[in-house]
């Protein structure tokens, strides 16, 4: 009997282009794999095109439960059918739900095809919901962090722990998935490589109005961000190296330069002991970037450092405000004119898109900022930036609510179709003038070609598909230089192909 057989859903027309490590359900199994508990991971994302033939033998074979890892928006439709399928086929068999939005929506497990909700970090609670199973007569209700339906289907919610998992390196069950299949290498200059998604801390310290971790680390006690030390990091780069033959590391902490003293003396030892990695920075903010010297910059690119991720969101000060993200639009500029002395690090720029309350005028000062950006840095990068969309347990969510009467998603095909990437039709909140919507539009198609990203990113792959890619990202950058630099938005013909071939590539994704 497997105790538990744990399942990534695919998660959008995105698992066409790029497949990561499911670091999800890799980290969920780490306390039952030491304490020996039979485990399975299976990532549906390479399972093509019958899933359901996967999981059946397993399931059939006996399993105490089938674990999902659930993010809000499209991956939860993914989950929603696996679940279904499971039910209805082994009704016997729990299903459990984990990840975000089972933990900041705990009234999800009101769903037929669920019995139990995993909420916050799932690694013990797992470990402990399998030994609890595992007895003659199981009791839920003394298992920290779970939602349940007792006897008479009424929802139970225990509480959640309030501290966070620490998880050491050494315990992360890498050997539990095929982490050497070519599914999870991306194409570089150089032809494939191996990347690995690690992380380096736990937590986040600050309070943006639009983003989920406030809300998931609300009940955590004491400080909101913790890092692992720098032996430790240390330790698991050389481990990732010398087993996977790892070239390139994504540091995905929420947020990885709180402490600047301690990156650098990551950096440091990196080149001490001559470790040859390409990093790519998934957390990083204007306000810390702001602190860094030349020197710390320097001494990053030498120790593999070669992109790094910026959430800006906004150029506009009056709504950098309201998203409490503690910056400034002459902190933008400052710290790109910086990053521009070395040009070996790449910035990738992303921002957020109609916020509740954001004006057209907000938004073309955010537009004249992000021309600047790629004017005055020849190597950074314009993100492809998303809609607003309601994230559970935000405060932004609130204020659409109380200020604009906007009505949030309730349902899960709501929060399903929220995801404004494979959705139907891009979002238009309430709010959005016709050209704020316009521009918008304008300003997410540009972001693909404006910077010639697709080009430089795809140069080792010569697939037709990234052949067309790039000739179609030749011919549309000037026109969407033009359009741009002049605000000329009407008649964005060229921005319905590009939504119905996503359309098309998501609907591929759902019928497989």
């Amino acid at each position: 009997m497997i105790d538990a057989l744990l399942l990534y859903p695919r998660l959008g027309s995105m698992d066409s282009i790029i497949v990561e490590l499911p670091l999800s359900i890799i980290y969920a199994a780490a306390e039952s794999n030491r304490r020996g508990y039979k485990i399975k991971l299976i990532d549906l994302r390479r399972e093509r095109p019958d899933w359901q033939k996967v999981i059946d033998p397993i399931i059939e074979q006996g399993v105490r439960l089938v674990g999902i890892s659930v993010m809000t928006g499209m991956p939860l439709e993914s989950a929603r059918k696996i679940s279904q399928h499971i039910k209805d086929k082994f009704p016997d068999t729990p299903v459990v739900w984990g990840g975000p939005h089972a933990t900041v929506l705990p009234e999800t497990i009101e769903e037929t095809f669920i019995d139990i909700l995993v909420r916050g970090d799932g690694s013990l609670t797992l470990a402990n919901l399998i030994a609890t199973l595992k007895t003659d007569q199981p009791d839920l209700s003394s298992i920290p962090g779970i939602s349940y339906k007792d006897a008479e289907g009424t929802a139970v919610h225990n509480d959640r722990s309030n501290q966070f998992e620490r998880i050491h390196y050494s315990d992360i069950p890498y050997h539990l998935l095929d982490v050497d299949s070519e599914d999870y290498q991306r194409v570089y200059k150089g032809g494939k490589q191996r990347l690995f998604p690690i992380f380096t801390t736990v937590g986040c310290p600050y309070k943006c109005t639009f983003c989920v971790s406030p809300a998931i680390y609300k009940e955590i006690n004491g400080k909101k961000w913790l890092p692992d030390s720098v032996d430790d990091v240390i330790a698991h780069i050389e481990f990732l190296i010398a087993r996977y033959s790892v070239t390139h590391l994504s540091i995905i902490d929420d947020t990885s330069f709180v402490n600047l003293k301690r990156m650098g003396e990551i950096f440091e030892k990196i080149v001490e002991k001559n470790i040859h990695v390409n990093l790519e920075f998934r957390g990083a903010r204007i306000n810390e970037i702001d602190k860094m010297d030349d020197d710390f910059l320097d001494l990053m690119v030498a120790a593999g450092g070669r992109v790094i991720m910026v959430g800006v969101e906004s150029a506009s000060d009056r709504i950098l405000q309201k998203m409490q993200k503690g910056i400034s639009k002459e902190q933008i500029i400052r710290i790109n004119q910086k990053l521009a002395r070395h040009p070996e690090l790449i910035p990738h720029y992303n921002f957020l898109y109609g916020t509740p309350g954001e004006k057209y005028a907000d938004l073309i000062e955010t537009k004249e900022v992000v021309l600047q950006l790629l004017e005055d840095n020849k190597n950074a990068y314009f993100g492809v930036g998303s809609d607003w969309k309601p994230i559970p347990g935000s405060v932004m969510l609130e204020v659409a609510e109380r200020d604009f009467n906007y009505v949030g998603p309730k349902t899960l095909d709501e929060w399903i179709e929220m995801d404004h990437f494979d959705g139907a039709e891009k979002i238009r909140h309430s709010w959005y003038s016709d050209r704020f919507n316009n521009m918008t539009k304008l300003m997410q198609l540009s972001a693909f070609v404006i910077d010639d990203k697709l080009i430089k990113e795809s140069l080792g792959n010569n697939s037709l598909f990234f052949i067309t890619v790039r000739l179609a990202s030749k011919i549309y950058k000037p026109i969407a230089k033009f359009r741009m630099r002049y605000n000329l938005h009407q008649f964005m013909i060229e921005f319905y192909i590009y939504r119905a071939v996503v359309h098309l590539l998501s609907i591929w994704q759902r019928a497989k």
